[in-house]
């Protein structure tokens, strides 16, 4: 059945395989914590590496001891609700893009979704959807860092990086899809997802 569309209706030939909660998932709440603390590691590292290899001019001109420990607050607070806001907007477009239908947005304690609920994806357009804004964040963060002004890159590098970090979930769930056999639809309610084989 690979030839299986986006649809609003479950096909009747379908099992359930999987069925994901965070909500419900006190073990999967704090490993996507653990996970998200080690890419912010790993994606800070990588994006400071990189740069400090295209913007040697960063490191020489930029002092950190010039920006006052409140206006550095400010920008992480900024950053961070920023590229939340604009990390659930993208999987907004791509849901909206498949099904044309105006997409579910909401927060549920310390996580912010996009969702569609009711609609069911193929593999392929639902790791499209998942992906989009870890790709397209951090393309267009390498982009901006070389070539922006010195005095804007901050924000820009912190961006990059919280955005990679805060991905964790969506690199779980593309794994785990990548990974799953046979051909396998996708309903996203939010806090989880449930898995559908075709019979």
């Amino acid at each position: 059945m690979d030839d299986f569309r986006t649809t609003d209706v479950r096909p009747a030939n379908t099992t359930l395989v999987y069925s994901f909660r965070l909500s419900k998932n006190r073990l999967a709440f704090w490993g996507l914590n653990a996970g998200s603390f080690v890419l912010l590691l790993v994606f800070g590292w990588f994006f400071i590496w990189y740069l400090t290899l295209v913007r040697p001019d960063f490191a020489r001109d930029f002092l950190p001891g010039s920006i006052s420990p409140l206006v550095l607050l400010a920008w992480l607070l900024g950053v961070f609700v920023g590229q939340l806001l604009l990390h659930e907007s993208i999987h907004g477009a791509f849901f909206w893009m498949y099904t044309r239908r105006r997409p579910k947005f909401g927060f549920r304690g310390w996580y912010a979704f996009a969702a569609a609920p009711g609609w069911y994806f193929p593999r392929r357009e639902y790791m499209v959807i998942t992906l989009a804004p870890f790709a397209l964040f951090s393309i267009l963060g390498m982009i901006l860092l070389a070539g922006l002004p010195v005095g804007a890159l901050l924000p820009v590098l912190l961006a990059a990086i919280v955005n990679a970090a805060s991905s964790v979930g969506d690199l779980w769930i593309s794994v785990k899809l990548f990974f799953a056999r046979g051909s396998v639809i996708v309903e996203d309610l939010g806090d989880g997802m449930d898995f559908y084989t075709l019979n």
